[in-house]
């Protein structure tokens, strides 16, 4: 009995020690290839994991970045392509070899693509806002709107699931941000607010395809409750108007560290929506982690334990939180604004940390920490 005992103990020691040593290669696994864990597979029934990429990311099926993108995610966006400035360049002039591309490598891998942006303050043209040496009149800027909305969404009409309409129209202390758009268009149909140019886009776009759904999309959502209430504020008066507006997103470009409860009531404000419209949705549209805070100034980041776990706390805090809403069904899709560190927009001279797959394209231990949630 006591040698079958010895015998027992060691095969338990044994099998302890294989679960931590599959458990450690497990961790070390990178993001594709044969036994490679998916994001988007683990949250499957829940809301689609996606990422923002670039076309040339899609020029060789052999490459890490290709791999990965098809191994990890199940919804894309393409990060400056297909953004005013891209895509139509001038008046009479479109370009959609980029995104003709990117709609096609979605369709064959069976990913959902998003379009982003029609309408947006910056990296926009400024023809749209010009007659010869003037500036346009309120009734050329809203012709404009409509005829580069209707082109650009009819040509990918059944195929583009989801569109940000127009792209922070908020004000970060006013209820709309001031820009070329608001300048010109104003009130012109003299109804009170200066709404009138997102108005234009949102019924343009539902017009060229009535299928879609049309998100207006914005930042500092999740942690400003004054900015919350605003895009709150404008949804409700649009709607009320008739507007079809099918949903809000938040960009989540947050730091290391969130405040979970404010993060909550925020995301519980503009559900309240649904009372005026029940199937409006919320989308996550630009998540990433900078380990810097925003405007101070960029050192080395000394990445240490303390620094992991919060950047995993961080990480996990907002999945569990898009559980929570997908549970509720508000939630249906998650987008990163970059698959990987080393193509985040976030490194712009000082190394940053921001995605959860790192820049020698292993997987962190937030990685494993987030797809547990799934579990």
């Amino acid at each position: 009995m006591k040698h079958l005992n010895r015998i027992v103990c060691f095969l338990l020691i044994a099998a302890i020690m294989l679960c931590s040593c599959g458990s450690e290669a497990k961790r070390t696994t990178q993001p594709y290839g044969e036994g490679a864990p998916s994001l988007y597979k683990a949250f499957e029934g829940k809301f689609r994991v996606g990422a923002a990429i670039n076309s040339w990311d899609l020029d060789d099926p052999t490459s890490w970045n290709y791999q990965t993108i098809v191994q990890q995610y199940n919804t894309l966006v393409l990060e400056n392509e297909s953004k005013p400035d891209a895509i139509h360049p001038s008046e009479d002039q479109y370009y959609f070899d980029k995104f003709d591309k990117f709609v096609d490598f979605c369709e064959e891998h069976n990913i959902t693509p998003r379009g982003h942006t029609l309408i947006w303050h910056s990296q926009v043209p400024g023809w749209f806002f010009k007659d010869g040496n003037q500036d346009a009149s309120a009734e050329l800027v809203l012709e404009r709107i409509k005829e580069h909305v209707t082109t650009i969404v009819s040509r990918y009409k059944g195929r583009v699931k989801s569109w940000d309409v127009v792209n922070e129209v908020i004000g970060d202390g006013e209820q709309l941000r001031f820009s070329d758009w608001s300048r010109l268009v104003g009130d012109a149909d003299g109804d009170g607010d200066k709404y009138d140019f997102i108005e234009a886009a949102f019924i343009a776009a539902h017009e060229a395809d009535p299928d879609a759904r049309l998100m207006i999309n914005d930042y500092s959502l999740e942690s400003s409750t004054d900015k919350a209430i605003r895009m709150y504020n404008a949804v409700k008066k649009m709607l009320e108007d008739g507007v079809p507006i099918d949903g809000v997103g938040f960009q989540m470009h947050i730091g290391n560290g969130i405040d979970y409860d404010a993060m909550k009531e925020n995301y519980e404000i503009i559900a309240r929506l649904r009372d005026i419209n029940p199937d409006l949705m919320i989308e996550v549209t630009e998540l990433d982690v900078n380990c810097y805070g925003w405007g101070e100034e960029k050192k080395d980041v000394e990445v240490t334990k303390e620094f992991l776990e919060q950047f995993s706390k961080t990480y996990t805090d907002v999945f569990k939180l898009m559980l929570e809403l997908s549970d509720e069904g508000i939630l249906d899709s998650v987008v990163m604004w970059g698959y990987y560190d080393g193509a985040s927009w976030l490194n712009d001279g000082h190394q940053n940390y921001p995605m959860l797959i790192d820049k020698d394209h292993n997987l962190k231990d937030a990685y494993w920490d987030v797809l547990e949630l799934a579990d």
